[in-house]
């Protein structure tokens, strides 16, 4: 399993790509 920090590091990457 990933640990939660990775996730979430995972999930702002991912958004601040889409918003850019």
């Amino acid at each position: 399993c990933r640990p939660r920090r990775v996730e979430m590091a995972n999930l702002l990457n991912l958004s601040e790509r889409q918003i850019k």
